[in-house]
Formats: C-alpha cells, sequence, structure tokens
C-alpha cells in the first residue's frame, strides 16, 4: 500500500486551517504541518518536503503568492492556493509564480479530494519531465566531453577515432571511472599542458659604473 499524501497547511485563520486540515484527514491524507504566514509555510516545505502545500494569499509577513513563488522555486514543492479570492489578475499571477491549482473557498471534501488528485498528479508529470529534461541534458554534455577527449587522443597519440574511443572505454573500465569524467580529467590535462608559461624572469640588476681611484698629485 502507498503511502498517504502529506501536506502543509498555510493560512493566518485559525478556524479555515483547522477546517481544511479535519477535510485532508478524514480523508486518509497526512497534515505534516499548520503554520500562519508566508515564511514559516517555506521553512516547513524545506524541512519536510511535503507531497504538496496548501497556501491562502492573505497573510501576514509574507503573503501566500510571494511565498508560492519562492516554494516552488526552493524547494520545488507543489503549491495548491486555496483563497476567497478569485480575482483573474490574482490568478494570473499564481500561475505565473508557479502554482500547481487555484481553489475557491469553500471546497466540499469530494471536490477537494479531486483537486487534490488531480494536483499532486500533475505536479509528478511536472517532476518527471523535468528529470528527463536534466538527463538529457547531462548526455549532451557528457556526449561533448567525450567528443573532446577523444579529438585529443587522436591527435597525440595519433589514433583513429574509433582506436581513441576504445582507449577511453578500456580505461574507464580498468580504472573504474565514468567515461565522461575520464574525459573531463583529460581535457583539464591537455589544457594544463598547452597552457603558456607562466614564469616570470628575475629582474635584471643595474649594471654598476667603476669606482674611478682618486687622482695622484
Amino acid at each position: 500500500m502507498s503511502r498517504p499524501y502529506r501536506f502543509v497547511i498555510a493560512d493566518d485563520e485559525k478556524a479555515v486551517a483547522a477546517g481544511l486540515q479535519n477535510q485532508l484527514e478524514s480523508l486518509g491524507y497526512d497534515v505534516v504541518a499548520v503554520v500562519n504566514d508566508g515564511q514559516r509555510a517555506v521553512e516547513m516545505c524545506r524541512r519536510l518536503a511535503p507531497d504538496a502545500v496548501f497556501m491562502d494569499i492573505e497573510m501576514p509577513g509574507i503573503d501566500g503568492l510571494a511565498a508560492a513563488r519562492q516554494i516552488a522555486e526552493d524547494p520545488g514543492t507543489p503549491v495548491i492556493i486555496l483563497t476567497a479570492h478569485g480575482h483573474p489578475n490574482l490568478i494570473d499571477q499564481a500561475v505565473e509564480d508557479g502554482v500547481i491549482s487555484y481553489l475557491l473557498k469553500p471546497m466540499t471534501t469530494p471536490s477537494l479530494q479531486a483537486a487534490v488528485e488531480v494536483a499532486v498528479a500533475r505536479a509528478r508529470e511536472i517532476q518527471t519531465l523535468q528529470e528527463d529534461v536534466d538527463h538529457l541534458k547531462m548526455t549532451l554534455r557528457e556526449r561533448k566531453l567525450i567528443e573532446r577527449a577523444k579529438g585529443i587522443l587522436m591527435t597525440r597519440k595519433q589514433l583513429s577515432e574509433t582506436e581513441a574511443f576504445r582507449l577511453l572505454q578500456r580505461q574507464s573500465q580498468d580504472r573504474r571511472v565514468p567515461m565522461a569524467k575520464l574525459a573531463e580529467s583529460i581535457i583539464q590535462t591537455d589544457e594544463l599542458l598547452d597552457s603558456p608559461s607562466q614564469a616570470v624572469a628575475p629582474p635584471s640588476r643595474p649594471l654598476r659604473r667603476p669606482v674611478e681611484p682618486p687622482p695622484i698629485d
């Protein structure tokens, strides 16, 4: 059985926060923290890594949208805005700030469950896509490193492209080092060998004029 979703609630109205907590817990979810301002919401998300945070907009200190922007970036927790304010400008701002869902109070328990399931599923899809993009970026970087290292080996050891690649493979296996890391080491060594000497010649001493003997009377 999979673990229940874990949520943080950020709302400065205690009665509203308590009601939302009761609704979520009645659905089998875990509420791991309830806070009343945006800064505490940021701290709890960093400390507890919940599946999502429910955020009101109007709160003391950092408001809900400012906190949502920070949470969406660091630590990357999905943010669900739950507010009584449905002004289009607020919704547009929430989208720009990385909010995953925008819900209006009050919500029935069935509506809340549907919104939660959709929001968490959507957040996980986005996370998976981001991980795929990061993997592709890393793969492209590694390929570029290997290509550069191959070129260096081909030049310095007079190898064909195939021979240089096989040498990289063998060295990677023998040393138990990833090929990209080995390639990076080869590139750094090559740059060091090719860099001009930084030694500075010692300054020359000025020539002293010979001391002439005093005239003899």
